[in-house]
Order: C-alpha cells, then structure tokens, then sequence
C-alpha cells in the first residue's frame, strides 16, 4: 500500500527557529485529510483542501487526502496519492456504509518518518481509528502535529443525535469518542474553528495551551456564466426567473444529524407556496417521494441528488435563501458558501454557527424544532425586502471576515509559534543536560543534525 511521497526539501530537514523569519526556508507541512473514500462530499474534506491551497505560496505544503483529488482546488499543492482499504477477511459489500465508515485505513502513516515533515496538520476525524493511527505515526516519528476541529461537535453529540441503542452507543464511544481524544490529547496544538469547541476538546482531554481559533473561510464566487446556469434549471425543472413563490436550498448529507426531516417538516407545516431544492446525495433509507406527496398545492419539493460544484453555485444564486436545521456541526462550510452567494441563512443554534451569522444576514432556531423553524420561514416569506437585506449583508460579513487568506495567515503564524517553542525547549533540555555533566550541548546538536 506505500506510495512514495513528494521529494523532501534539501538539508537538515528542521527550520532554524533563531533565525528572522525572513532567512527560514519554508515549513514542510503534511496536510492529512482523513475522510471515508466513498463519501461523494465532505465539508470538512473540502475545508482541508481550500486551507492547504492558501497556505501553498506561503509554505511547502503536501496533501495527503483519503478522498483523492476530486476535491483539489485548482490552486493546488504538492500532492500524496493515499492508497486506501478496509480490513480483509470482512464481507463488507454486504454491509452498509455506515459500518465500513468506522474502519477504512490508508497509507498515511507510511509517510510520516523521522524528519520527512516539520509538521502534520490533521483535518476531519472520521474514520476516527485511522484518525488515531496518523496521530500515533506521527508521534513516534517526533513530528509535532495540530489538529483542525472539523465534525468534532458531531463527535462529542453523536450518542444523542444519531438515535443510538445501548450497544451503539457503546460502538460510538470506543470508536470514534476514544480514538479522537487520543488523537487531541496527543496534539501540539487544535485549531478550533469557533470558540465553540474549545469546551469539546478540553472535555477530551486536551491539557496544551495552544488552543486558539483559525476558522473555515470561503472563496467568493467567480463570474456566473448564465448559459451555464439555465442549463442547470432545465435540467431539474427550476424556472429560470426569480420570480414566484420563495425558493429555499438545503444542502448536505443527508446523514441524520444534518436535520432532513427537520427540514421537512418545517416547510411542509407552511400554508403557502414554495419551492424547496433538497442537495445532496440521497439515501435508500430516507422516503423523499413521501415527502413529495405530502407537499399542499403550490409546494414543490426538489430532490436533486449529487450535484456538482458549478450546479450548486447555480442553485444558491437561484434560491432566495438557504435553510440548514442541523442537529449538530461545527463550522459548516456549506453556510458561508451561501453566504457567499448572497443568500441569507436560518440553521440551528448549535457548535460554530452562532460565530457565522447575526441578526443582520440570518436567524438561528433550537436545533430539531420543526415548529421554531416553520415560524421563521413564515415571518421572512412576508418580508422579502428584509430578505434580500440580509442576503447583502451575509455576502458583506463573510468578504470581510472570513477569507481562506485570513485563516492561512493564522495558520501559518501558529505553525511557527509552534516549532518556535518546539526548539526553544529543545535547545533548553539541551543545555541543561550539558550543565550537568551530560554531552555537551554542541556535540548532541552535531549527532541530531548528522
């Protein structure tokens, strides 16, 4: 399963942290995205990417991602191809995909080796026993590796959400609870996406001081190509013209934590008419036709499946609103990408989301209250003014705010920070070893670096 990885930068392998900034070669960084590979979307995936592809003209960056590189931006960075596998001896064809999520494993590990990297930065926790195998490579390797705290509310709230028995449960905190707080306690520093999850990875047992924010960012959109877009109307049968009833989108996994039937019920409890536009891949458990037939005259409820990227924009640009009842998430990057597109946002007042909108670009309800929902869709369905209000002000707060460029600027500054205290301690045990009457501290310096 060894792929070989990106050839290493010349010379001792370790940034000089005496020297100024501005004389240190440049950090090689291993970006290590840990997701199951037959997932056909993935958020915090996608945020590994975008945040590696801003980072790449400000250090060496290598992605290692278990999804390939259907997610590369085109900005791209050095690139690891993962070789992934679930265990032998298991007749996983006949299980489903929620069982063989737990246990899929990569080649990852393979490439963490003593001086390979100055630094592993680990993205998304699921499959979370992989999650914890990278994190021990890199430990044993003496590579210090940071923690992004993608899906760590989901984490920390799955026995509750997901609808779990006593013997699920148990599966849930052995697998996926144990393994990720091995993986923090171990880390040299998180990067929380909102202040939010300070609280989950101190409860996981993270005892370091490096705790700080660097959040999800979001590229605004490129030039709309119309012929492009009426393409994708025709294709799902959308007018092309805005006007009508509300159109609202829904977009994600449709995983039971994401709130579908939340969704459902909310918009199907309204009197008046709507189109809403359900993204995402769908499921064989989940009866969409149901919810077609339970729609009143004037509401139509378009499922749309897989979509691509350039349909999603379509559709956002298309949709007066974006509506997103999770039951639990961290930062959703699928919010500020609507946000983006100049859409205002009503979603669950759970994890990072608070952090995301405000008054002025959106509305929060209590997460799993179909009733709280349907009343704000009914109080912004009368105003349309103020909805087109808040959707200027939702583009406006994530330009200003929240930029890829922003977040590899804080990035970047805590990898330093970091490897900055990693040699200052270092040169410290060092000397006192020589005071003594150890090895001195020059000859110990010679035999690392040799």
């Amino acid at each position: 399963m060894a792929v070989p990885p990106s050839t290493p930068r010349a010379g001792d392998g370790r940034p000089d942290p005496g020297a100024p900034p501005e004389r240190r070669p440049a950090l090689r960084v291993l970006a290590a995205i840990v997701v199951p590979p037959h997932l056909a979307a993935s958020g915090g995936a996608r945020a590994g990417e975008q945040l590696s592809a801003a980072l790449a003209d400000r250090c060496q960056v290598t992605v290692a991602n278990m999804m390939g590189d259907a997610l590369a931006p085109d900005r791209s960075c050095r690139r690891r191809a993962v070789a992934t596998g679930l265990p032998p001896l298991v007749p996983w064809s006949r299980l489903s995909n929620r069982y063989s999520t737990l246990f899929y494993r990569s080649d990852i590990p393979d490439a963490i080796r003593p001086g390979a990297y100055d630094l592993v930065h680990l993205h998304n926790p699921m499959p979370a026993l992989e999650f914890a195998r990278i994190a021990r490579a890199c430990r044993r390797a003496g590579i210090p590796y940071v923690i992004s705290t993608h899906g760590f509310n989901e984490v920390a709230n799955g026995r509750a959400i997901y609808g779990f028995g006593a013997l699920r449960r148990l599966a849930w905190a052995s697998l996926v609870e144990a393994p990720v707080a091995a993986a923090v306690r171990g880390a040299a520093a998180i990067f929380a996406l909102s202040p939010a999850d300070f609280e989950i990875v101190r409860a996981m047992g993270f005892k370091g001081q490096r705790l700080e924010v660097v959040p999800n960012g979001v590229a605004m959109p490129e030039p709309v190509d119309p012929e492009a877009d009426r393409a994708t109307y025709e294709r799902f049968g959308i007018p092309a013209a805005p006007d009508g009833p509300l159109t609202a989108m829904f977009l994600a996994n449709h995983t039971p934590n994401k709130g579908l039937p939340v969704l459902m019920e909310g918009f199907l409890a309204l009197d008046g008419p709507f189109t809403l536009i359900v993204g995402g891949e769908n499921r064989p458990d989940v009866d969409y036709a149901a919810y077609q037939r339970a729609a009143k005259p004037g509401q139509r409820i378009v499922v749309t499946g897989r979509v691509t990227d350039a349909e999603v924009g379509a559709l956002l640009r298309r949709s007066d609103l974006f509506v997103f009842p999770t039951l639990a998430d961290t930062l959703p990057l699928v919010i500020f990408e609507a946000m983006a597109q100049g859409l205002p946002v009503v979603a669950s007042r759970v994890g990072g989301i608070p952090h995301q909108i405000d008054a002025s670009c959106g509305e929060l309800v209590p997460p799993g209250d179909a009733t709280a929902l349907r009343d704000a869709l009914e109080r912004l369905m009368r105003d349309r003014p103020r909805l087109a209000r808040m959707g200027v002000a939702a583009r406006a707060r994530v330009a200003e705010r929240f930029t890829w460029e922003a977040a590899a600027d804080k990035a970047l500054t805590a990898y330093h920070d970091l490897l900055d205290a990693s040699g200052r301690d270092r040169r410290t045990a060092e000397e006192r070893s020589a005071a003594v009457g150890a090895v001195p501290a020059h000859l110990v310096r010679r035999a690392r670096d040799a």
